[in-house]
């Protein structure tokens, strides 16, 4: 598609935590493993948006892409970036390690649906330790990705890891934003759950990486996992390069939090907007603090990214964080262009 000569100006109202899923159909490249398919929150996804077995083997694939892209279309939202997933790797060898390896979503699956389909951004998943890493690197920088997405304790990433220094500089130069998922994972199957720590982004961050923490760092509910608010308010002061997404805050693992970072003045100042699609949103959650009136209001809107915005705005988020990430992504303007 020809890039439009007309220069864009308006901010774009973005949600950056959008997940691709596939299942190997429609030549995506696209893998899951027989483990995962087993999990609980993998049927409880399945059941939700009621993907049959029949749909899994023909169609599946491109029916997701199609149902993020009606989603945008029919909410306030201008793009949403989709999100790709690596495989865990043995950083001694590159190679992969499929028995702890959980999804698949090829970097070249997400660069294909970006570009064949309007108001959706490529947010590939590259592993660092996996061979040829800063090559695979440095072409999704000449493809635009507008960022690069990592889930450390399933994949097996050590963010702090002194062997990814080459990996970082080139992120830098290229203003490629990481989002990097950190606090509890009920999604996935925890295989690193060290790897969680917030003070391992201070490698990164150190490096000129322009971080996102993923989920403002929030512990699950019931998860066990240790409260990393408190180190989180002292580097944002530090690191002026850090920010965070409020995505996951409405649905039943973290709903708790979303009160307090709302209207929490450092944070929300760097908050930027995500979802969690296909992780459900729910305004009954907040039933005791909407008030019956409102919550039935806010349930009533079926699009989902739109259900999202408005109970995130009900709690003091504000416009902001729907726009903030044009100060952020890499290669905006070129997606801005297309058509």
């Amino acid at each position: 598609m020809a890039e439009s000569a007309v220069t864009v100006t308006q901010p774009a109202k973005i949600d950056l935590h959008v997940h691709l899923a596939g299942t190997g159909c429609n030549h995506s490249g696209c893998w899951i493993s027989p483990r995962f398919q087993r999990r609980y929150t993998f049927r409880a996804l399945r059941w939700l948006y009621r993907i049959g077995s029949a749909q899994m083997v023909r169609s599946a694939d491109r029916d997701w892409v199609a149902r993020v892209a009606a989603l945008v279309q029919g909410s306030e939202l201008d793009y949403a970036v989709v999100l790709g997933f690596d495989a865990v790797y043995a950083p001694e060898t590159g190679q992969i390690d499929i028995a702890r390896s959980q999804l698949m979503v090829p970097e070249k699956w997400v660069f294909r649906v970006c570009r064949e389909t309007l108001g959706l951004l490529p947010g590939p998943s590259i592993n660092p330790y996996r061979a040829g890493a800063v090559a695979d690197l440095e072409r999704a920088i000449e493809n635009k990705a507008v960022l690069l997405k990592w889930l450390p304790a399933a994949q097996a990433i050590d963010p702090c890891d002194t062997r990814l220094g080459t990996f970082y500089q080139v992120m830098a130069r290229a203003g490629l934003p990481l989002l990097v998922h950190m606090g509890g994972e009920r999604t996935f199957t925890s295989i690193a759950p060290e790897f969680n720590d917030l003070s391992r982004l201070r490698f990164p961050l150190e490096q000129g990486v322009k971080v996102i923490c993923a989920h403002s760092a929030t512990p699950l509910l019931l998860g066990g996992e240790p409260n990393q608010l408190t180190t989180l308010e002292a580097m944002l002061g530090q690191y002026p390069h850090l920010w965070v997404d409020n995505s996951g805050l409405c649905n039943p693992s973290r709903f708790i939090h979303l009160p307090y970072l709302a209207r929490h003045p450092v944070i929300e100042a760097r908050t930027l907007h995500g979802s969690d699609w296909p992780v459900p949103t729910s305004a009954s959650l907040f039933l005791p603090r909407m008030g019956t009136q409102k919550t039935l209001e806010i349930a009533r809107v079926k699009n989902a990214l739109q259900r999202d915005i408005e109970i995130k705005s009900f709690f003091g988020y504000s416009e902001q964080t729907l726009t903030r990430a044009n100060e952020v992504l890499a290669h905006l303007e070129h997606w801005r262009r297309r058509g």
